[in-house]
């Protein structure tokens, strides 16, 4: 039965030993269940193929679909991606931590498979912005990262329910009932094609945010629809 931790994401609350307990067994290579912003996330070590195979399990997936990967910051990105052009710099110094996923091209050598059984030519990166994750992160490294849900379900706001079985999952990190971004969308998504950046999916972030920070943000019409 997944143990069931309870933390508080003030400034001041002690959640160093919960930080620990996530990180020991996400270093064992299984599964958990902790808040992110808005919802709460399957997370799992992105470089176990096991665990991560069992996120997509969970959610039922289907074949090809790739986890999104969890970052500390730009630095950690550096170390997994190439090709990271001004504007994409410019976006994520102006947006990380927050809504802001990021398709890269993936470094040549990393031995993950984020459910793409290692074709994956870029990743979908973002550094979330509450305290666990950071902190989390800060010991981790990289972690895959989806919605604790089934394919086309709505991202969990409570710990209520998830779809597993009892032993499918290490533990559970409840930081009790997450609010909706009052924008009701997720993260907004840009993708790095060569020189340049397009908006791929127009997300919690305005659009015209996104374009007073990289005026060279290419707006395609299937991401502002």
């Amino acid at each position: 039965m997944a143990e069931k931790l309870a933390i508080k994401q003030g400034p001041r609350a002690k959640i160093a030993p919960v930080v620990a307990r996530a990180f020991e067994v996400i270093r064992d290579g299984k599964v958990i269940v902790a808040p992110i912003e808005h919802a709460y996330v399957f997370l799992a070590d992105a470089f176990n193929h096991g665990a991560v195979a069992k996120i997509h399990q969970l959610r039922g997936d289907a074949l090809g679909v790739a986890t999104q990967v969890a970052i500390r910051d730009f630095q950690m990105a550096k170390g997994l991606t190439h090709g990271f052009n001004d504007g994409a710099k410019k976006l994520v110094e102006d947006f990380w931590p927050g809504l802001l996923t990021v398709y890269a091209p993936v470094q040549r050598g990393l031995t993950w498979n984020l459910g793409d059984s290692k074709e994956l030519t870029k990743v979908a990166l973002r550094v979330p912005s509450n305290r666990f994750m950071k902190e989390l992160l800060a010991l981790s490294g990289p972690l895959a990262v989806a919605s604790a849900a089934r394919v086309r379900v709505a991202p969990p706001r409570t710990t209520t329910f998830f779809p597993a079985l009892e032993d499918d999952l290490a533990i559970i990190v409840d930081a009790g009932p997450l609010k909706e971004h009052p924008s009701g969308l997720a993260s907004s998504i840009v993708e790095i094609e060569g020189e340049g950046v397009s908006l791929v999916r127009a997300g919690a972030i305005p659009t015209d945010e996104l374009s007073k920070s990289l005026p060279t943000l290419i707006l395609k019409s299937e991401a502002s629809a």
